[in-house]
């Protein structure tokens, strides 16, 4: 039922088959109207209370004998509902300063994952309360989600989605209130699962997880890699352990580390554990049957189907009819994946002087002398003919191609 029905019924209520008085419809638009400037905020409550109070007086209606205090209070509830809508839109944009004050210190922590620089110096003088004061008037400043164009849609499109990734939805809204302080609470709660501070705040956001990071943070001896002196109150110095970040370069690099991966999602998303195993799996398989000098290729394709379902929250890792693009870009000889130079440089090959392109698919010349005493799966380099042209899984000395002499 519409504001102007319930209304209108409140203020007259007409026998079967009459039509309302045209001065009380004049008098339902003439509230709607008050209640749209409530609602954008052009008037205050008390100034459109009154100013509904007289309207409605002169409402034949009331004038005829009709409550004044029955009709008021339809527009009454009404207010009342846009005040809850815009405390629940507060709610989710504003946080609490007092919380805020009282986490920015554990913050701190977490913003050495999330930097790439060594080191810092960082002040701590007014200036610092007032970059605060303003971060707090920005948040203050929410939107309303019910006025955007794709309100709509996206509540209908939520309701259809299946129970585990909507729930993933309802989780990832509480969590986005203040990110940094739930991996606070993770890493504060008995037996949370090891992982890496950064790439917790990545699982928290639904972004793309770093395996390679984790699979540093399984290795690493490093407590804590950022160190802080205080001098005087007045300036702190952070130091911060520099470290390059390895990369998975292996089947066994990948279980690894996503196995803790797994660990991690089963922690705060555990109606997701069963996809990200079948994905293991199915990456496990992806591995088995593919020649080692080729692994490489599965770990993008791995890297890039992480990425779209980090990015198109509605997908799961298992759907894998919606990453045949992705599965002929890194895994197909023809894909644009497996011939950029980044894909040739986690190959582990050095890079062709000549042609500037290198890796695994250049030939190996030792092999083709006789003298390379790897195998096919150790070395970095084809075992197929180096004769220009050919590529044959043979030496050149054997090329069929002019008689092998040259």
């Amino acid at each position: 039922m519409s504001e102007n029905e319930s209304t209108s019924r409140t203020i007259s209520t007409p026998a079967e088959g009459e039509t309302p008085n045209p001065s009380d419809l004049s008098c339902v638009n003439r509230c709607n109207e008050l209640v749209s400037e409530y609602r954008d905020q052009k008037n205050g409550k008390a100034d459109t209370v009154l100013e509904l109070r007289e309207v409605l007086l002169e409402s034949p209606s009331v004038k005829g004998g009709q409550s004044l205090n029955d009709a008021l209070a339809v527009y009454l509830g009404i207010l009342d509902e846009v005040d809850e809508t815009r405390r629940q839109a507060e709610k989710r944009g504003v946080v609490e300063r007092g919380s805020e004050v009282q986490a920015q210190r554990e913050n701190r922590r977490l913003d050495s994952a999330e930097e790439n620089e060594n080191g810092g110096i960082h002040t701590r003088d007014e200036a610092d309360s007032d970059d605060e004061d303003q971060r707090i008037v920005k948040r203050a400043k929410t939107v309303d989600p019910t006025k955007f164009p794709w309100f709509e849609r996206r509540s209908a499109a939520l309701a259809s989605l299946p129970a585990d990734i909507r729930q993933t939805y309802e989780q990832l809204e509480n969590f986005a209130a203040d990110p940094k302080q739930v991996v606070l609470d993770i890493l504060s709660t008995p037996g949370c699962p090891p992982f890496p501070p950064g790439e917790w705040l990545n699982v928290v956001k639904w972004k793309y997880v770093d395996l390679a990071k984790v699979l540093d943070s399984a290795h690493t001896t490093e407590l804590d890699p950022k160190r802080t002196h205080v001098i005087d109150d007045e300036v702190e110095l952070a130091f911060r352990v520099s470290k390059s970040s390895g990369s998975i370069k292996s089947a066994s690099d990948h279980s690894i580390a996503f196995n803790m991966y797994i660990q991690a999602i089963s922690f705060v998303f555990p109606q997701r554990v069963g996809e990200f195993v079948k994905h293991q799996t199915y990456i496990s398989r992806l591995f088995h049957s593919t020649e080692p000098r080729h692994h490489s290729r599965i770990i993008e394709f791995d890297k890039a189907v992480r990425n779209q379902v980090a990015m198109q929250r509605d997908l799961r890792l298992t759907d894998h009819s919606q990453f045949e693009e992705l599965k002929i870009t890194f895994l197909s000889s023809i894909g644009v994946g497996t011939n950029s130079s980044s894909s040739a440089a986690g190959s582990g090959g050095r890079t062709n002087r000549r042609e500037g392109v290198g890796g695994r698919d250049d030939p190996c010349h030792k092999w083709n002398r006789g003298t390379c005493n790897k195998s096919e799966g150790e070395c970095r380099y084809s075992h197929c003919c180096d004769r220009r042209g050919c590529r044959g899984a043979h030496r050149k000395s054997e090329c069929p191609r002019q008689g092998g002499s040259k």
